[in-house]
C-alpha cells in the first residue's frame, strides 16, 4: 500500500481565517444596519409625539416672538420637519401657514437655533399694532415697511400709531433669519395691514420672498431681501402690479439693489437704482479732483 499524504495543517488553518474574518465582518455590518434601521425609525416616532411638537412649538414662538401652534408634524426621508397648519395665537394679528418646511441641526453650538433655513408655502399674514403700539408680527413687520417703503407705497398716516418693535423687548421677535444664520423663503403668501381699530390700509398679494442673513468676522451682519408681488394695494393710494425689490442690508445701512414693476398704476416711478450709484461714483470722483489741487 502507498503511503498517503497528510494534509498539511498549517494550510487548512491559514484559508480558514479570511473566511471567518469575512463572516465576522459581514455580521458587524449587518448588525450596525439594523441598529441604524432601529434609530431612524424611533427618530420618525419621536417626530410624532408631543414632547417634540412642544420644542418645536417653543423654538417658533421664541424666533417670531408670538406664541405659536403646529398642526400635523413629519419627518421626511432625511429627517427634516415638513409642518402643516402653523398658526399663531394672537389677538391683535394672524399668521397662517399651510406648510413649513425646516431642516434643523442635530448638533449645534449653544444659542444657536435648532432651525437652520425655513420655506414657508401658503403664508397668511395680518400685521396690526397691539396695545403698545408694536406691530404684529413684529419679526416681519421690518421688513414689510422696507418693501413698501422701497416701492413708494408707504402706509397711510393711520399707521402712524404703529411704533417700530424695541430690539430689547420680548415681543419685537427679532429677525427671522439673523436668528437662525439661514434663509427664509416664503412663497404663494399674501399679507394685509390694519391699523388698532381694525380698518385695513394695504395688502399684498401673490408674494414671493427670500431672505438670508449672514454674520460678518467683525461681528457685523448683512441681509439680503429678494422679494416679488404680484400686487400692492395701499387703500386711497396707489396699486402696483409686478413689483419686485431687491435689498441689501450691511451695518443698518440700506442699499436698493434693484427696483422695478410692470405697471406703477398712479404711484410715481422711483429712481432707478443705478442713479443712486451713479451719484455716490460721481461724488468720489469729485472728492477726488478737490483733494488733487
Amino acid at each position: 500500500m502507498g503511503l498517503r499524504e497528510k494534509p498539511e495543517v498549517g494550510d487548512a488553518g491559514a484559508n480558514a481565517r479570511p473566511a471567518s474574518g469575512c463572516r465576522a465582518i459581514w455580521a458587524l455590518l449587518w448588525k450596525l444596519a439594523l441598529l441604524l434601521l432601529l434609530v431612524y425609525g424611533a427618530l420618525q416616532l419621536f417626530v410624532r409625539t408631543g414632547f417634540f411638537r412642544a420644542r418645536v412649538e417653543a423654538e417658533l414662538s421664541r424666533l417670531t416672538g408670538m406664541e405659536m401652534r403646529a398642526g400635523r408634524i413629519r419627518a421626511t426621508e432625511s429627517l427634516n420637519l415638513r409642518i402643516r397648519d402653523v398658526i399663531s395665537v394672537s389677538k391683535d394679528a394672524g399668521l397662517e401657514a399651510r406648510t413649513v418646511r425646516i431642516r434643523w441641526r442635530l448638533f449645534r453650538p449653544q444659542g444657536v437655533s435648532m432651525l437652520e433655513s425655513v420655506r414657508v408655502d401658503g403664508l397668511a399674514v395680518t400685521f396690526a399694532p397691539d396695545e403698545e403700539g408694536v406691530v404684529q408680527p413684529a419679526f416681519l413687520g421690518r421688513v414689510s415697511r422696507m418693501v413698501l417703503d422701497s416701492a413708494g407705497a408707504s402706509l397711510p398716516d393711520a399707521a402712524g400709531a404703529m411704533a417700530p418693535p424695541d430690539a430689547d423687548s420680548p415681543a419685537a421677535g427679532g429677525d427671522f433669519p439673523e436668528k437662525m444664520g439661514g434663509p427664509v423663503e416664503i412663497r404663494w403668501a399674501s399679507a394685509r395691514w390694519q391699523d388698532a381699530a381694525g380698518n385695513l390700509l394695504a395688502s399684498v398679494s401673490n408674494l414671493e420672498l427670500i431672505w438670508v442673513a449672514m454674520a460678518l468676522p467683525n461681528g457685523g451682519r448683512v441681509s439680503h431681501l429678494d422679494c416679488r408681488a404680484a400686487e400692492v394695494k395701499v387703500v386711497n393710494g396707489p396699486r402696483i402690479t409686478g413689483l419686485h425689490v431687491e435689498l441689501l442690508d450691511a451695518g443698518g445701512r440700506r442699499f436698493l439693489m434693484d427696483l422695478d414693476a410692470s405697471d406703477w398704476g398712479a404711484a410715481r416711478k422711483p429712481r432707478a437704482a443705478a442713479a443712486d450709484y451713479r451719484e455716490l461714483l460721481d461724488a468720489m470722483d469729485r472728492g477726488g479732483e478737490d483733494a488733487s489741487r
